[in-house]
């Protein structure tokens, strides 16, 4: 697993129109690229955007300078709107992009390392570790037996290696 850093930027709050224009089902989206970008509508109405992972392990002086252009390619309309919140954490990337699910003891289950893919992989994990948990392994058995590979060379110089190979997805996002 290589930590690597995500930002979420949270607008104000959105009028009725302006959510109807970017949201009106109010579903939770993530998009399709190798770096991927993810939003939802907050309780309040407030657009959370997400991702910009980082995977250098240097955190950016400012997360809205870095991750508001993003938003805004992606919502123009939104371009007036104040950015309220913006804050940054943690997510565990595995080599192979597959969850880690599994048990270390009879009741001790673990189900993590979603490779930014969290937003709607939790969910489906949750449901299967809520089987195992209920005693039906099957589902969780075919995550557990996943192969996973470590970072070669550790994690001083796998870093570098992570870091160039994310690039290399960046770029071909760009396509």
């Amino acid at each position: 697993m290589f930590p690597s850093g995500t930002y979420i930027l949270a607008t104000e709050p959105l009028t009725e129109v302006e959510v109807a224009q970017i949201n009106p089902l109010d579903l939770a989206v993530c998009d399709q690229n190798q770096v991927l970008d993810y939003f939802r509508l907050s309780a309040d109405r407030r657009l959370l955007f997400g991702g910009g992972c980082n995977y250098s392990g240097r955190e950016p002086r400012s997360i809205e300078k870095v991750m508001a252009p993003r938003l805004r390619r992606i919502y123009p309309q939104l371009g007036h709107k104040r950015i309220d919140y913006a804050w940054g954490g943690k997510v565990g990337v595995v080599v192979n992009r597959t969850p880690l699910l599994g048990r270390i003891g009879e009741n001790i289950f673990y189900a993590q390392c979603y490779s930014g893919h969290g937003v709607s992989l939790s969910h489906a994990c949750g449901e299967v570790m809520a089987d195992a948990v209920a005693g039906t392994f099957g589902r969780m058995d075919i995550f557990s037996q996943a192969p996973h590979r470590r970072i070669p060379f550790g994690p001083a110089v796998g870093g570098y290696a992570v870091a160039l190979g994310m690039l290399y997805l960046r770029l071909l996002d760009l396509r």
